[in-house]
């Protein structure tokens, strides 16, 4: 099949590029090189087989019904995989929470890879702005005011669980 169908998705941008930037590695692991995606075309993306996103279309992708309409300014176009059960001609449209859980999935994934990845710097790097700049280069994310912003919030986020569920942790112990 040479026609690919596309779902397409509005996410946070930080999220889209950092997702399509992490499937584009997938897809290129065995070449040399992996092409440079044209950030003013939506380029499709092809959703790595036997990931949680590829199980979740596989799930709960549907017949389009007669008033579905693709969200305003979608940026990010993933490529429908083909299910023996599902063809992606016939079965190409997913619901609002189908698509919640989609965006949950790409979400969790991007917050336990961002975790790994600054926490292993947290005391390495004195300053943190130019770990998560670094991040954000690395994984093809635009260095920008909105997007470091966006991703210093969650990484604060998490590492004040990480130091809760410790303090918790070590208050136990001492009882």
């Amino acid at each position: 099949m040479s026609e690919r169908i596309c779902l397409y998705m509005t996410l946070p941008t930080y999220l889209a590029q950092w997702y399509a930037h992490e499937c584009r590695e997938i897809e290129f692991r065995d070449k040399d090189v992996v092409p440079l995606a044209d950030s003013k075309q939506l380029e499709p993306v092809t959703i790595p087989r036997g990931s949680q996103e590829s199980r979740i279309l596989q799930c709960f992708l549907r017949k389009r019904p007669e008033d579905a309409t693709d969200p305003e300014n979608p940026n990010i176009a993933l490529v429908i995989p083909y299910y023996q059960s599902k063809d992606p001609f016939y079965y190409n449209y997913l619901g609002k929470y189908g698509r919640e859980k989609l965006t949950d999935a790409i979400r969790t994934r991007f917050h336990l890879q961002l975790w790994e990845e600054l926490h292993t710097f947290k005391n390495a790097l004195s300053r943190q702005d130019n770990a998560i700049f670094a991040y954000m280069e690395a994984h093809g994310i635009e260095c920008n005011e909105t997007n470091w912003n966006a991703i210093a919030k969650i990484y604060q986020r998490l590492r004040n669980v990480y130091y809760k569920q410790k303090k918790r942790k070590t208050s136990k112990k001492s009882l």
